[in-house]
Protein backbone atom coordinates (compact mmCIF):
# COMPACT_ATOMS: atom_id res chain seq x y z
CA UNK A 1 0.00 0.00 0.00
CA UNK A 2 1.01 3.49 -0.88
CA UNK A 3 0.36 5.80 2.05
CA UNK A 4 0.41 9.92 1.44
CA UNK A 5 1.16 12.10 3.98
CA UNK A 6 -0.40 16.19 3.15
CA UNK A 7 0.23 18.66 5.75
CA UNK A 8 -1.31 21.67 3.90
CA UNK A 9 -5.00 19.97 1.85
CA UNK A 10 -7.19 22.23 0.67
CA UNK A 11 -10.74 22.30 -0.73
CA UNK A 12 -9.86 23.16 -4.43
CA UNK A 13 -12.21 24.92 -5.92
CA UNK A 14 -12.48 26.31 -9.53
CA UNK A 15 -14.93 28.73 -10.86
CA UNK A 16 -14.60 29.28 -14.92
CA UNK A 17 -15.49 32.40 -16.24
CA UNK A 18 -15.74 34.59 -19.67
CA UNK A 19 -13.31 37.12 -18.12
CA UNK A 20 -12.30 38.61 -15.05
CA UNK A 21 -13.22 42.25 -14.28
CA UNK A 22 -12.01 44.05 -11.07
CA UNK A 23 -14.56 46.00 -9.03
CA UNK A 24 -17.61 43.88 -11.11
CA UNK A 25 -20.14 41.34 -10.39
CA UNK A 26 -19.13 37.97 -12.33
CA UNK A 27 -21.43 35.46 -12.73
CA UNK A 28 -19.64 31.94 -13.06
CA UNK A 29 -20.69 29.47 -15.94
CA UNK A 30 -19.53 26.44 -13.84
CA UNK A 31 -17.43 25.96 -10.74
CA UNK A 32 -15.74 22.56 -9.66
CA UNK A 33 -14.42 21.63 -6.45
CA UNK A 34 -11.97 18.78 -5.72
CA UNK A 35 -9.69 17.71 -2.84
CA UNK A 36 -6.31 18.93 -3.35
CA UNK A 37 -2.66 19.19 -2.06
CA UNK A 38 -0.19 17.32 -3.71
CA UNK A 39 -0.38 14.20 -1.81
CA UNK A 40 -4.26 13.66 -1.88
CA UNK A 41 -2.91 14.19 -5.96
CA UNK A 42 -0.30 11.25 -5.38
CA UNK A 43 -3.52 9.00 -3.96
CA UNK A 44 -5.82 9.88 -6.37
CA UNK A 45 -3.17 9.05 -9.13
CA UNK A 46 -2.26 5.87 -7.69
CA UNK A 47 -5.90 5.15 -7.67
CA UNK A 48 -6.73 5.58 -10.97
CA UNK A 49 -3.87 3.08 -12.18
CA UNK A 50 -5.48 0.74 -9.90
CA UNK A 51 -3.15 0.78 -6.79
CA UNK A 52 -3.73 0.93 -3.53
CA UNK A 53 -3.63 4.44 -1.63
CA UNK A 54 -4.37 5.61 1.82
CA UNK A 55 -4.57 9.06 2.11
CA UNK A 56 -3.32 11.31 5.30
CA UNK A 57 -3.92 14.88 5.41
CA UNK A 58 -4.50 17.29 7.96
CA UNK A 59 -7.44 18.70 8.41
CA UNK A 60 -9.57 20.35 10.72
CA UNK A 61 -13.26 22.16 10.81
CA UNK A 62 -16.29 21.67 8.09
CA UNK A 63 -13.68 22.23 4.93
CA UNK A 64 -11.77 19.44 6.24
CA UNK A 65 -14.55 16.81 6.63
CA UNK A 66 -15.43 18.07 3.13
CA UNK A 67 -11.66 17.02 1.86
CA UNK A 68 -12.35 13.57 3.47
CA UNK A 69 -15.56 13.26 2.11
CA UNK A 70 -14.53 14.08 -1.14
CA UNK A 71 -11.31 11.62 -1.06
CA UNK A 72 -13.69 9.17 0.31
CA UNK A 73 -16.69 9.53 -2.00
CA UNK A 74 -15.81 10.87 -5.17
CA UNK A 75 -12.43 9.09 -5.66
CA UNK A 76 -12.48 6.10 -3.92
CA UNK A 77 -9.69 6.46 -1.73
CA UNK A 78 -8.91 5.42 1.56
CA UNK A 79 -8.52 8.25 3.66
CA UNK A 80 -7.00 8.61 7.28
CA UNK A 81 -7.39 11.88 8.40
CA UNK A 82 -5.13 13.29 10.59
CA UNK A 83 -7.30 15.97 12.69
CA UNK A 84 -5.99 19.37 13.84
CA UNK A 85 -8.30 22.30 15.57
CA UNK A 86 -7.45 24.95 12.40
CA UNK A 87 -9.72 24.53 9.66
CA UNK A 88 -8.87 23.38 6.44
CA UNK A 89 -8.07 26.01 4.18
CA UNK A 90 -9.72 26.58 0.51
CA UNK A 91 -7.81 27.39 -2.67
CA UNK A 92 -10.28 29.51 -5.44
CA UNK A 93 -8.81 29.44 -8.75
CA UNK A 94 -10.76 31.71 -11.74
CA UNK A 95 -10.10 30.45 -14.61
CA UNK A 96 -11.16 32.73 -17.88
CA UNK A 97 -11.76 30.12 -20.39
CA UNK A 98 -11.54 32.36 -23.72
CA UNK A 99 -7.42 33.18 -23.18
CA UNK A 100 -6.84 30.45 -20.67
CA UNK A 101 -5.40 32.67 -17.98
CA UNK A 102 -5.63 31.88 -14.22
CA UNK A 103 -5.57 33.87 -10.99
CA UNK A 104 -5.60 31.90 -7.96
CA UNK A 105 -6.04 33.08 -4.55
CA UNK A 106 -4.23 31.06 -1.58
CA UNK A 107 -5.32 31.25 1.99
CA UNK A 108 -2.97 30.05 4.84
CA UNK A 109 -2.49 27.11 6.36
CA UNK A 110 -3.58 26.24 9.33
CA UNK A 111 -1.62 26.61 12.56
CA UNK A 112 -0.46 22.91 14.26
CA UNK A 113 0.47 22.60 17.52
CA UNK A 114 3.12 21.09 18.95
CA UNK A 115 0.47 18.04 20.22
CA UNK A 116 -1.20 17.59 17.19
CA UNK A 117 2.62 17.20 15.41
CA UNK A 118 3.34 14.46 18.20
CA UNK A 119 -0.25 13.01 17.40
CA UNK A 120 0.09 12.50 13.84
CA UNK A 121 3.48 11.03 14.33
CA UNK A 122 1.72 8.46 16.46
CA UNK A 123 -0.95 8.01 13.63
CA UNK A 124 1.69 7.71 11.05
CA UNK A 125 3.59 5.28 12.85
CA UNK A 126 0.50 3.19 13.00
CA UNK A 127 0.01 3.04 9.54
CA UNK A 128 3.71 1.77 8.85
CA UNK A 129 2.49 -1.64 9.38
CA UNK A 130 0.52 -1.52 6.33
CA UNK A 131 2.79 0.50 3.57
CA UNK A 132 5.16 -0.57 1.53
CA UNK A 133 6.15 3.47 0.18
CA UNK A 134 5.05 6.64 2.07
CA UNK A 135 5.74 9.21 0.35
CA UNK A 136 5.89 12.73 1.73
CA UNK A 137 4.06 15.65 -0.05
CA UNK A 138 4.08 19.86 0.00
CA UNK A 139 5.05 22.02 2.31
CA UNK A 140 4.17 22.62 6.23
CA UNK A 141 1.65 24.96 6.73
CA UNK A 142 3.56 26.03 10.26
CA UNK A 143 7.15 25.65 11.47
CA UNK A 144 5.60 23.11 14.12
CA UNK A 145 6.28 20.81 11.47
CA UNK A 146 9.97 21.42 9.97
CA UNK A 147 11.22 18.44 11.46
CA UNK A 148 7.82 16.48 10.90
CA UNK A 149 9.52 14.46 7.30
CA UNK A 150 12.24 13.50 9.43
CA UNK A 151 10.65 11.74 12.04
CA UNK A 152 8.54 10.18 9.56
CA UNK A 153 12.11 9.45 7.10
CA UNK A 154 13.50 8.47 10.28
CA UNK A 155 10.73 6.15 12.05
CA UNK A 156 9.43 4.32 8.08
CA UNK A 157 13.62 3.44 7.61
CA UNK A 158 13.31 1.49 11.25
CA UNK A 159 9.92 0.15 9.89
CA UNK A 160 12.17 -0.97 6.33
CA UNK A 161 9.51 1.23 4.84
CA UNK A 162 10.61 2.94 1.37
CA UNK A 163 10.33 6.88 1.95
CA UNK A 164 9.53 9.73 -1.11
CA UNK A 165 9.94 13.49 -0.09
CA UNK A 166 8.18 16.10 -2.88
CA UNK A 167 8.73 19.48 -0.75
CA UNK A 168 10.26 22.82 -0.03
CA UNK A 169 11.34 25.20 2.15
CA UNK A 170 12.43 24.00 6.00
CA UNK A 171 10.40 21.06 6.19
CA UNK A 172 12.36 19.57 2.84
CA UNK A 173 15.69 20.59 3.46
CA UNK A 174 15.40 18.93 7.31
CA UNK A 175 13.61 15.48 5.64
CA UNK A 176 17.41 15.29 3.83
CA UNK A 177 19.28 15.34 7.26
CA UNK A 178 17.19 11.55 7.77
CA UNK A 179 18.03 10.58 4.23
CA UNK A 180 14.91 9.43 2.26
CA UNK A 181 14.70 7.14 -0.27
CA UNK A 182 14.06 9.52 -2.94
CA UNK A 183 13.16 13.14 -3.42
CA UNK A 184 11.89 14.95 -6.35
CA UNK A 185 12.23 18.55 -6.42
CA UNK A 186 11.03 20.81 -9.82
CA UNK A 187 14.03 23.37 -10.55
CA UNK A 188 12.70 25.94 -8.64
CA UNK A 189 12.87 24.12 -5.82
CA UNK A 190 16.26 22.92 -5.91
CA UNK A 191 17.29 26.63 -6.77
CA UNK A 192 15.93 27.63 -3.01
CA UNK A 193 17.21 24.61 -1.44
CA UNK A 194 20.64 25.44 -3.10
CA UNK A 195 20.18 29.28 -2.90
CA UNK A 196 21.86 29.58 -6.60
CA UNK A 197 20.03 30.34 -10.11
CA UNK A 198 20.08 26.96 -11.92
CA UNK A 199 19.17 27.63 -15.67
CA UNK A 200 20.78 25.07 -17.99
CA UNK A 201 21.10 21.00 -18.25
CA UNK A 202 24.75 20.84 -16.41
CA UNK A 203 23.22 22.92 -13.59
CA UNK A 204 20.51 20.55 -13.33
CA UNK A 205 22.59 17.75 -12.87
CA UNK A 206 25.23 19.25 -10.62
CA UNK A 207 21.73 20.17 -8.15
CA UNK A 208 21.31 16.10 -9.18
CA UNK A 209 24.38 14.99 -8.16
CA UNK A 210 24.45 17.20 -4.94
CA UNK A 211 21.14 15.92 -3.32
CA UNK A 212 22.97 12.19 -4.31
CA UNK A 213 25.82 13.93 -2.48
CA UNK A 214 23.41 13.65 0.42
CA UNK A 215 22.78 10.72 0.49
CA UNK A 216 19.62 10.50 -0.83
CA UNK A 217 19.55 6.61 -2.93
CA UNK A 218 17.19 8.45 -5.76
CA UNK A 219 16.90 11.42 -7.27
CA UNK A 220 14.32 12.99 -9.82
CA UNK A 221 14.73 16.45 -10.81
CA UNK A 222 10.98 17.85 -12.53
CA UNK A 223 11.69 19.47 -15.81
CA UNK A 224 7.49 20.32 -16.06
CA UNK A 225 7.02 19.76 -20.18
CA UNK A 226 11.01 18.34 -20.50
CA UNK A 227 10.24 15.45 -18.58
CA UNK A 228 12.88 14.26 -15.50
CA UNK A 229 16.46 14.13 -14.96
CA UNK A 230 16.65 10.65 -12.92
CA UNK A 231 19.80 9.52 -11.24
CA UNK A 232 20.70 6.63 -8.55
CA UNK A 233 23.47 4.11 -8.37
CA UNK A 234 21.89 1.80 -11.27
CA UNK A 235 21.77 5.09 -13.66
CA UNK A 236 21.74 8.73 -14.67
CA UNK A 237 19.29 9.49 -17.45
CA UNK A 238 16.89 12.38 -18.80
CA UNK A 239 13.25 10.36 -19.35
CA UNK A 240 11.28 12.77 -21.85
CA UNK A 241 7.25 12.94 -22.39
CA UNK A 242 5.72 13.11 -25.72
CA UNK A 243 4.49 16.64 -27.32
CA UNK A 244 0.88 17.00 -25.93
CA UNK A 245 -1.65 19.67 -25.88
CA UNK A 246 -1.61 20.76 -22.59
CA UNK A 247 -4.77 21.48 -20.50
CA UNK A 248 -3.52 22.01 -16.99
CA UNK A 249 -0.36 20.81 -15.58
CA UNK A 250 -1.41 21.22 -12.05
CA UNK A 251 -0.81 18.05 -10.01
CA UNK A 252 1.27 16.37 -12.97
CA UNK A 253 5.01 16.77 -10.39
CA UNK A 254 2.40 14.33 -8.08
CA UNK A 255 1.33 12.54 -10.71
CA UNK A 256 4.86 11.45 -11.28
CA UNK A 257 5.53 10.56 -7.96
CA UNK A 258 2.57 8.67 -7.80
CA UNK A 259 4.09 6.64 -10.96
CA UNK A 260 7.49 5.99 -9.14
CA UNK A 261 5.52 4.86 -5.89
CA UNK A 262 3.82 2.18 -7.71
CA UNK A 263 6.98 1.23 -9.69
CA UNK A 264 9.20 1.20 -6.37
CA UNK A 265 6.11 -0.75 -4.46
CA UNK A 266 6.09 -3.26 -7.41
CA UNK A 267 10.46 -3.10 -7.74
CA UNK A 268 10.02 -2.40 -11.58
CA UNK A 269 13.26 -1.22 -12.82
CA UNK A 270 14.24 2.36 -12.51
CA UNK A 271 13.91 2.70 -16.42
CA UNK A 272 10.49 1.52 -16.31
CA UNK A 273 9.30 3.04 -13.06
CA UNK A 274 10.63 6.51 -14.62
CA UNK A 275 8.70 5.82 -17.89
CA UNK A 276 5.56 5.11 -15.90
CA UNK A 277 6.41 8.18 -13.79
CA UNK A 278 6.77 10.63 -16.69
CA UNK A 279 3.47 9.05 -18.35
CA UNK A 280 1.16 9.51 -15.87
CA UNK A 281 2.43 13.06 -15.22
CA UNK A 282 1.41 13.82 -19.42
CA UNK A 283 -1.58 12.49 -18.40
CA UNK A 284 -2.74 14.19 -16.07
CA UNK A 285 -1.66 17.43 -17.79
CA UNK A 286 -3.85 16.54 -20.90
CA UNK A 287 -7.26 17.46 -18.72
CA UNK A 288 -8.37 19.90 -16.57
CA UNK A 289 -9.10 18.01 -13.82
CA UNK A 290 -6.69 16.74 -11.65
CA UNK A 291 -5.74 12.85 -11.44
CA UNK A 292 -8.60 12.62 -13.81
CA UNK A 293 -6.33 10.20 -16.49
CA UNK A 294 -6.86 6.21 -16.93
CA UNK A 295 -4.64 2.84 -16.84
CA UNK A 296 -5.54 3.02 -20.34
CA UNK A 297 -4.31 6.59 -21.47
CA UNK A 298 -1.19 6.16 -19.39
CA UNK A 299 -0.32 2.49 -21.69
CA UNK A 300 -0.93 4.44 -24.73
CA UNK A 301 1.81 7.19 -23.45
CA UNK A 302 4.38 4.48 -22.31
CA UNK A 303 5.37 3.99 -25.74
CA UNK A 304 5.87 7.27 -26.39
CA UNK A 305 8.09 8.54 -23.19
CA UNK A 306 11.77 8.39 -24.33
CA UNK A 307 15.42 8.06 -22.08
CA UNK A 308 18.20 9.47 -23.00
CA UNK A 309 21.59 8.07 -21.01
CA UNK A 310 24.00 10.11 -19.77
Amino acid sequence: MIVSITPNPCVDKTVFIDALLPGEKIRASRCTCIAGGKGCNVSRAVNAMGGVATAMPFVGGYTGRHVVDMLEQEDGVRCVPIWVAGMTRTITTILEEPIHRQTAVFEPGSPVTSAECDAALERVAAMLPEASVITMNGSAPDSTLDNFYFEVTRMARNAGVTTIVDAYGPIFARALKAMPYMVKPNVEEAEKLLGCAITNRAEQWAAVNWLREQGIALVVLSLGAEGALVACDEAHFHVRPPVIKEVNPVGSGDALVAGFALGIADQTDIESTARLGVAMGTANAMSWDIGAFTKTQVDALLPQVTIARS
